[in-house]
């Protein structure tokens, strides 16, 4: 799955633009996690995104995040992948914190010491 696959052309997509978004998503940073669906909080979201990874299983959509490799993406260290995952973690309880985020030691640069 190429950067390309991220982008979407809205206008000949015959879904709401929110309910792509999620789909590639899940898609990219999937399972869905029970956490997730109990952190929303909304019975027709949770149906929303019960339903789309149901969608995922089914298409065996293949190309997830964590199989992406510096041959495909030069700029992807797997520094970044780790930081990029700890960001999208889609268990609300296991996602990084902003303050986390900017503690982490992708962004020591080691030149500097």
């Amino acid at each position: 799955m190429g950067v390309q696959a991220l982008h979407f052309d809205f206008a000949e997509l015959d879904a709401e633009p929110e309910v792509v978004v999620l789909f590639k998503l899940l898609s990219a940073f999937g399972p869905l996690p029970d956490a997730l669906i109990k952190h929303v909080d909304d019975a027709k979201a949770g149906e929303l995104l019960t339903d789309l990874w149901q969608a995922v299983k089914e298409n065996e959509v293949d190309g997830n995040f964590e199989d992406w490799t510096e041959d495909v993406f030069p700029n992807l260290s797997d520094e970044a992948k780790r930081l990029i995952l700890r960001m999208t973690n889609l268990d609300p309880a296991k996602r990084a914190t902003m303050l986390e985020i900017v503690k982490d030691s992708y962004w020591v640069d080691d030149d500097k010491s």
